[in-house]
């Protein structure tokens, strides 16, 4: 079962957020070996997603990061100015790594709903 984080952004804000991604026992997943995707849709069903998370897996190298299931996702100010004000939602995946058909060996790991705040400074 996926972890649930629900996202906040403001529009013309860029949105940085290291997420830590943890099996049923509360232990790390071991994303080593693995790449991740993720987008933000309106809903579930939509054909066209709203943005590309592009979400970055810290784990699996060297040192503290080391088997500590970290993924960061990362949104410029742009990005998010482009973005509609409301409730969305999203979610990311991991799947292995170099492999030519992923279909079946992707499991989804985080999701929740990614709300956008009207920027008020401009």
């Amino acid at each position: 079962m996926a972890t649930v984080y629900n996202f906040s952004a403001t529009q013309g804000s860029q949105l940085s957020v290291r997420l830590n991604v943890k099996d049923a026992s509360g232990d790390a997943i071991d994303l080593s070996g693995y790449g991740a995707r993720g987008v933000v849709k309106y809903r579930y069903s939509s054909d066209n997603y709203l943005v590309d998370l592009d979400p970055t897996i810290v784990s699996g190298t060297t040192g503290s990061a080391y088997q500590s299931g970290l993924i960061d996702v990362y949104l410029s100010g742009s990005t998010t100015a482009g973005m509609p004000i409301g409730d969305f939602v999203y979610d990311i995946e991991k799947y292995p790594s170099g492999a030519s058909n992923i279909e079946g060996a992707v499991d989804k790991i985080l999701a929740g709903s990614f709300l956008v705040y009207p920027q008020v400074t401009t």
